[in-house]
């Protein structure tokens, strides 16, 4: 048996969650630091067992198992490697995991785990060119997962035992979002191609012997095609019976559920009205669904429930200014498991009632101390208007301590994606930066997820022009309400958060006093020439061409054209790995900055993707865009230092 222990860094209990205790309470003056950015992660991939007694979860980059009442946890797993994917046997007695680029099984009991998969190495993305997302059939003998080795998304089956392994189907596209049905005969998937790169939803026979396809693959639905590039079909969800799959479909202009019948029909529209619906998961009697939306309030995001009329959906619980995720019915279908996180807290097990006749009770509690006793206000969801009238919605964070009628330096943090969204959901950054002196905005720009299909489409063939205007006029809108001084306004993001930081620099030059551009594309063309195959596909599409088809459009999107316009001194900082933007976007931006003479720093980071992910690196990146940040917008004098340079590259 897996030995019992307690861990310190996860509290287990039973605890309710307000904003108003870590809002209001705790003393003046207690700060967090950077290690506690990096020792606040939540908890993820949290997955019931089959018999509902326990759950298995990933923390600190191991396999926990905790009892479904809550109680201390259980470390199964003491190997390296990141672990993901989570799933149990149908017996419950054992876990399949992806690690290393290939496909593992533990015993829930206790063991070293047994690795079923050695893939070759794969073309193209490197984040998908591995074994990934395992799904164990419902009898137990074949585990489900997909893989990148042939450098295209597949289906592939191993044995319980990872004597054999099969290809599921090879027609030259990408197939992906696999879910067995409860008899485990069949396998309902999305697959994509250029020519329809929203997805087709479809179904397979499984023989359950030789665990090869038979029969005729049906096709249920084949989406429109997003002209944006940035939507898709998700994974399918099969009701207890097998007769019919939950899925997100955006017919409607919003992303809404669907009903489609396993054996062919028209797909039935269950859910309606604005916001964005996702993660359906059906009860154990299949009569009613829950589900996350966004609907109410576009930056929260809650469980709710209703029928398979879809008639009078109704909020699982109360909680507010907060993020509700993965929803897990209880076995008896009393209870309902999610997660929360919010402006406050990591991600966190709880479970309520699906009655709805009790506040929900907290099962884990990952916060760090630090985080609890600093008394951070409650950031707010602002909206303004744009240049041509838009509306947009922001996160603002005020400085911790704010005093009303002070103006405060001011750091806009651009999200990514572009098909992203800021909300009530834990951003453990933002908090430091308030907590250091800077009002905090993080726009929701045109192009950005959670406010329907037309807004996410509107930077289509305007990559740089109105999406940054957005942004520009939340620089404007915090300066106009007296929450930040004009001359001292930073700017960064990674991803197309650093792309627009460059966008902002080069086409606002007088706006934005310093800036940190991380990981961004400089230059759309030489973007899509050394992408992943479905990146470039798929920007493309938002471009609206090749750049012969669209020069003025790639011009528009060309910050490496202008550099020379550039004011602000700038940060530039990659990984040395990242197959989403390549590392020559920041290698040929800062060759540009030393040819026209501007204030830079470069670093970047070995094996690293898109993003920073080790802790030591992490760690590093904060310290240094802190120090970055503070020399331009709150500089100090008067200090004596020995140092012969000024901690910046000309």
């Amino acid at each position: 048996m897996a030995k019992r222990l307690a861990l310190p860094s996860l509290f287990i209990g039973v605890i309710v969650f307000s904003v108003s205790v870590l809002a209001g309470s705790g003393p003046q003056g207690a700060r967090i630091t950077l290690e506690d950015l990096v020792s606040s992660d939540g908890i993820a991939t949290p997955a019931l067992s089959p018999g509902g007694r326990e759950f298995a979860f990933t923390a600190d980059g191991q396999i926990k198992l905790l009892p479904a009442d809550g109680g201390w946890p259980v470390v199964l797993t003491t190997t390296g490697g990141g672990k993901t994917g989570l799933n149990w046997s149908a017996d419950g007695k054992r876990l399949a995991f992806a690690s290393q680029g290939g496909i593992w099984v533990v015993d829930a009991a206790g063991g070293p785990p047994r690795r079923l998969t050695n893939h070759p190495p794969g073309a193209g993305d490197p984040r998908t060119a591995v074994d990934r997302a395992p799904k164990w059939s419902p009898r137990g003998t074949w585990i489900l997962f997909e893989s990148g080795r042939r450098g295209q998304n597949d289906l592939m089956l191993v044995s319980d035992d990872g004597t054999r392994t099969n290809l599921l189907a090879d027609f030259g596209g990408d197939a992906s979002a696999a879910s067995w049905s409860p008899d485990g005969q069949r396998i309902a998937y999305v697959e994509r191609a250029p020519d329809y790169f929203s997805g087709a939803l479809k179904v397979m026979d499984i023989d359950t012997v030789t665990g090869m396809p038979k029969g005729e693959t049906r096709e249920l639905y084949r989406a429109k095609t997003d002209r944006g590039g940035g939507w898709q079909i998700r994974e399918p969800v099969w009701s207890p019976d097998g007769t019919m799959l939950a899925v997100i479909l955006q017919e409607s202009g919003w992303d809404k559920i669907y009903l489609v019948p396993a054996a062919g029909g028209p797909p039935k529209q269950l859910t309606d009205g604005d916001g964005e619906d996702s993660s359906p998961v059906f009860s154990p009697d299949g009569k009613t669904l829950a589900f996350t939306s966004n609907r109410g309030t576009l930056e929260e995001r809650h469980v709710w429930l209703t029928g398979l009329d879809g008639r009078s959906p109704r909020r699982l619980t109360n909680l507010q200014a907060c993020t509700e995720t993965n929803p897990q019915w209880s076995r008896e279908g009393r209870d309902i498991y999610f997660l929360k996180s919010s402006a406050f807290e990591p991600s966190n097990l709880l479970v309520a009632a699906a009655a709805g006749a009790s506040a929900p009770r907290a099962l884990t509690h990952t916060l760090s101390r630090n985080f609890e006793r600093a008394a951070f206000p409650l950031p707010e969801a602002v909206h303004y208007k744009s240049t041509d009238g838009l509306d947009i919605a922001a996160m603002l964070y005020t400085p911790l301590n704010y005093v009303r009628g002070r103006t405060y330096p001011a750091v806009l943090w651009i999200h990514g994606g572009p098909e992203g969204q800021d909300g009530f959901s834990w951003d453990p950054w933002a908090l430091f930066l308030s907590q250091e002196g800077y009002v905090v905005l993080e726009p929701n720009y045109r192009g950005s997820t959670g406010y329907g299909e037309k807004f996410r489409n509107l930077n289509v063939e305007d990559s740089g022009g109105g999406e940054l205007d957005d942004v520009v006029a939340g620089a404007r809108y915090i300066v106009d309400n007296g929450l930040a001084d004009r001359k001292r306004l930073g700017i960064g993001g990674g991803s197309h958060g650093g792309t627009m930081v460059a966008y902002a620099i080069t086409k606002h030059p007088d706006l934005f006093k310093v800036a940190l551009e991380l990981y961004g594309v400089v230059d759309r063309a030489t973007f899509n020439e050394r992408t992943n195959r479905n990146s470039a596909t798929r920007w493309m599409m938002k471009m609206g061409g090749t750049p012969e088809e669209k020069p003025e459009v790639y011009r528009k999107a060309n910050a490496l054209a202008d550099v020379s316009k550039i004011v602000a001194p700038v940060f530039v900082m990659h990984g040395e790995d990242d197959p989403q933007v390549p590392p020559y976007e920041s290698a040929q931006f800062v060759e540009a900055l030393k040819k026209h003479g501007k204030v830079y720093r470069y670093v970047t980071y070995p094996k690293e993707g898109h993003g920073f992910s080790q802790r030591d690196h992490r760690l590093d990146a904060w310290s240094k865009q802190l120090e970055f940040l503070k020399k331009y917008l709150q500089p100090v004098y008067g200090q004596s230092v020995t140092s012969t340079t000024d901690g910046a590259n000309r």
